[in-house]
């Protein structure tokens, strides 16, 4: 592990040293920031149309093209990274989206909505949230009209959720199941001379995040919560994807086990779209709906900056009035609004965190100021997470029961992911929200030693020795496997953790332990199943948990003033942050051509064993769906 940190310290160290040295950098830098943000707003622009005004767009074009967040940075849709060099790249958050689609319902210039979507990058839990959005479109009255030149699954999925839908006539659309694949890495141990220790809690015979570094194949337990995940992803797609399209339950695995879908026209021929057009006859079909009105086409994205930047002196006044209220009320203990949503998206880390991660400091702080602040009379806690350290998420619990003793309304709505740790700050919610396709439940926690010295010694000639003062100083010490006595004494602690865990959630859900053992064991759980466990009160999505918050506040839902928390970091900021810390890194071990998701994921555990959190209450996998 030194090793490649040394080799990561003096990338970022000579990176830095470049920045420092040769500051006439820094101006080139920011001409070409400055040029490239010109750049992203002549792109807004032009993709809008030849000299089209905002003003005259009748047709909301949605593509999902950009990145889909949890919640979009501050005020800004642009994002910065290193890996396409110092433009700024766009990407939305799912409250972005959602307010977007809730602004154009009640927006009578815009009189439809196009999706132009091959693709969409979200989890299932997501997914019903988009489509949740695009029925409150329907529902105003707008029409939605789907046209690709391409759809995958996914995209399948989300389009079907609109009055119409079309295909490219040389089109194409995947349909053929989910799978989850998983890589296995004691062979790969073996050959380089590797061995790790793990330790897992009593009975979590279901925690297989430790699998792939023991096993070359799935458990059986593994299998059958994986099998039980992916079937629920599979029933709600197919039956949102049945009851849109008018079929019969059951066509889906029918059209996906015989790979039915191999041209445009077999999409036609088994009702997924209606017909297949190419674009000019899909501006014909637009022209058609409007009336002989041509239409004139605002993206999702110009709609959202139309909304935060273009909004005129309305939002201006408004911004100026805040500013000097804030000025005149610094001494306060007000936040600004009447309910806070606190956004912890992420794995879970000791100390502040970063835009990936969730900061035991940062989100334990945010709760503390709903605690406190005076205006705030309900918190809504929106979590996306795998879980991380057990140590961090109880500090977050903690915080989360100083809430209610304050006698404040506490609310979860889970998004993607709440398991784990994730769950673990959940569970004392006065009342729980899942979509679905959440993935959540996973109650269990685990240790992971990696030994390493075995393969320094096989492959690189080093050798070990050591002077020590008491038998077991220094371990686990990441090269060699701890002798027993230590690896007694973590599995202690791992047990303590997962019976500490188990009594958090017994006491949040009014359960018994031994009743939480049942639905525990690390075992993973959809929103659905996880209800019929009593694991969650409810299904629903942010808005009916902000709307059960407030009721419980006696705020009627008209009055409800929303307040973010923490706040959102700005794009620039954390893209100088990233340019000094871990992405920095990250890229620089991507020329190697390893993926930057493995590269992440193994990112992850470095920071586990660095930061010394090494009892984990993480999901048992990164999932991935294809």
């Amino acid at each position: 592990m030194s090793f490649g940190k040394n080799i990561l310290s003096s990338a970022i160290g000579s990176t830095l040293g470049l920045l420092v040295a040769g500051t006439v950098l820094i101006f080139i830098f920011v001409g070409v920031l400055v040029g490239g943000i010109v750049g992203a707003f002549a792109d807004v622009e032009a993709s809008a149309g030849p000299d089209l005004d905002l003003d005259d767009a009748n047709v909301l074009r949605v593509t999902m093209e950009a990145p889909i967040v949890e919640r979009g940075g501050g005020d800004s849709p642009f994002s910065f990274s290193l890996a396409g060099g110092l433009e700024p790249s766009m990407q939305l958050g799912l409250n972005q989206i959602l307010d977007a689609f809730y602004r154009a319902a009640g927006d009578d210039q815009i009189q439809g909505v196009l999706l132009n979507v091959a693709d969409v990058a979200v989890m299932p839990s997501m997914m019903e949230d988009l489509r949740a959005g695009l029925a409150v479109l329907q529902d105003s009255g707008k029409f939605i009209v789907a046209w690709s030149e391409s759809m995958s699954q996914r995209a399948l999925h989300f389009n079907s959720a609109a009055d119409q839908v079309y295909l490219h006539p040389q089109g194409g659309m995947t349909l053929n199941g989910l799978r989850s694949q998983s890589m296995f890495y004691p062979g790969m141990f073996e050959k380089l001379g590797i061995d790790v220790t793990v330790v897992r809690g009593p009975g979590n015979k279901y925690k297989s995040a430790v699998e792939p570094f023991l096993r070359k194949d799935f458990s059986d337990a593994n299998k059958e919560q994986t099998r039980a995940l992916l079937s629920g992803f599979w029933q709600d797609m197919a039956s949102d994807v049945e009851g849109a399209r008018g079929l019969e339950p059951g066509t889906l695995d029918a059209l996906a086990n015989d790979l039915t879908i191999r041209s445009p026209q077999d999409a036609v021929d088994a009702k997924l779209v209606d017909g297949l057009l190419y674009e000019d006859e899909l501006t014909a079909l637009l022209e058609e709906k409007l009336d002989g009105e041509e239409p004139s086409f605002i993206s999702l994205g110009e709609y959202t900056l139309e909304e935060r930047f273009l909004g005129g002196m309305d939002a201006l006044a408004k911004v100026l009035e805040e500013v000097e209220s804030e000025e005149e009320d610094e001494d306060s203990d007000n936040l600004g609004g009447n309910v806070a949503v606190i956004y912890a998206v992420g794995a879970i880390e000791s100390g502040q965190g970063d835009n990936a991660t969730i900061g035991s400091e940062t989100t334990a702080e945010a709760l503390r100021e709903a605690r406190e602040a005076d205006d705030v009379k309900a918190v809504v806690l929106r979590v996306n997470s795998p879980g991380g350290s057990a140590l961090a998420s109880d500090v977050i619990w903690r915080e989360t029961m100083l809430l209610k003793e304050a006698g404040k309304p506490f609310v979860v709505s889970m998004s993607d992911l709440a398991a784990s740790g994730g769950y673990y700050i959940s569970c004392a919610a006065d009342r729980i929200y899942a979509n679905p396709t959440t993935i959540t439940g996973s109650i269990g926690v685990f240790g992971m030693i990696p030994n390493l010295g075995g393969m320094l010694e096989k492959h690189a000639g080093i050798t070990f020795d050591e002077v020590a003062l008491h038998d077991h100083a220094g371990q686990p010490d990441g090269m060699f496997a701890p002798d027993a006595v230590t690896l007694a004494a973590i599995n202690e602690s791992v047990t303590d953790v997962y019976d500490t865990f188990t009594s958090r959630v017994a006491e949040g859900r009014g359960m018994t332990q031994a009743e939480v053992e049942e639905v525990a064991r690390g075992r993973v759980w959809t929103g659905a199943d996880a209800l019929a466990k009593g694991l969650v009160d409810e299904l629903g999505d942010l808005e009916d948990a902000v709307a059960h918050a407030a009721a419980l506040a006696d705020i009627a839902l008209e009055d409800v003033d929303r307040v973010a928390l923490p706040e959102a970091g700005d794009p620039f900021e954390t893209f100088i942050q990233d340019l000094t810390g871990a992405e920095l890194g990250l890229q620089a071990m991507g020329l190697t051509g390893v993926d930057e998701a493995m590269l992440r994921e193994l990112w992850q555990v470095r920071r586990m064993v660095e930061t010394g959190d090494a009892i984990q209450a993480r999901l048992p996998y990164s999932l991935h769906i294809r």
